[in-house]
């Protein structure tokens, strides 16, 4: 059980898809009008916690202080590339 759980919930309130991007593994959800989602980081040695860059179309967030983190939509777990538009 880690140490330390901090969550993020990133939502959508612009009428067009939006893209959130978790670093440093480059992993990407689109979330469309509306939508939410929570990331979930753990933290077995220190606090985690997160930074985040924003420009158009794009919120771009830093994980700090861990290597374990789940992204969530409610209780249902994505998968990078979550609604990816090509």
């Amino acid at each position: 059980m880690p140490l330390s759980v901090v969550r993020l919930t990133v939502g959508n309130k612009r009428d067009s898809p939006h893209v959130v991007v978790i670093e440093p593994w480059a992993c990407d959800y689109t979330l469309f009008t509306g939508e939410n989602l929570t990331i979930e980081a753990h933290g077995d040695e220190a606090t985690p916690w997160f930074q985040i860059i924003e420009w158009e179309g794009v919120t771009q967030i830093y994980c700090e202080e861990t290597d374990d983190f789940r992204v969530l939509q409610g209780d249902v777990e994505l998968e990078s590339r979550h609604n990816r538009q090509a």
